[in-house]
C-alpha cells in the first residue's frame, strides 16, 4: 500500500482523489456560491474530519484493548477562534462525551492514547515540509 495520493479534475472544482493506489476514492467539491456544484465535501471539512477521525480510531482501539463499551461515546470537534482560516493560532477544542457508566479511572489514560494521533502529532508536533514540483522542476516550498 502506498502513501501516494494521486487527484484529478472530474468537472469544475470537483477534485477526486485516488487513495491506496486507487484502491479508495475521496471527492470534494465547494458550495455553489463559492463555484462549485455542492455535491461533496469541501477540502477543509476533508482536513477537519481527518483530525477528528485520527483521534475517534485511537479512542476506539483504546476501549477495545480494555473492553470497554464505546458504542456510546461521541467526539466533537469545535473551532474557538473567527476565522479558522487566517488565525494565526487557531483553536479547537475536542468535545467528547461519555455515558455515565463508563469507567471514570480510564478517562485520562484513554485521552493521552487518543491525543497521540499521527494526523494532531503532523500538525502540532512535526515541522512538515511541502515542496511543489512541477514537471520535476521544483517551484515552491512550504515550512511550517
Amino acid at each position: 500500500m502506498s502513501d501516494e495520493l494521486e487527484l484529478t479534475y472530474p468537472s469544475g472544482l470537483i477534485t477526486k482523489t485516488k487513495i491506496d493506489d486507487g484502491e479508495f476514492t475521496i471527492l470534494t467539491d465547494y458550495q455553489e456560491e463559492r463555484g462549485g456544484y455542492n455535491i461533496s465535501y469541501s477540502p477543509w471539512k476533508v482536513f477537519l474530519t481527518a483530525i477528528l477521525t485520527c483521534q475517534g480510531v485511537n479512542l476506539a482501539k483504546y476501549c477495545r484493548e480494555y473492553d470497554i463499551d464505546y458504542s456510546q461515546v461521541s467526539l466533537k470537534l469545535v473551532p474557538k477562534v473567527e476565522d479558522i482560516l487566517r488565525d494565526e493560532f487557531p483553536e479547537y477544542h475536542l468535545q467528547v462525551s461519555v455515558p455515565e457508566s463508563f469507567p471514570q479511572d480510564h478517562i485520562e489514560p484513554m485521552v493521552e492514547k487518543f491525543m497521540d494521533c499521527p494526523v494532531t502529532n503532523h500538525l502540532t508536533e512535526l515541522k512538515p515540509v511541502l515542496k511543489t514540483f512541477v514537471n520535476d522542476e521544483l517551484i515552491g516550498e512550504k515550512r511550517r
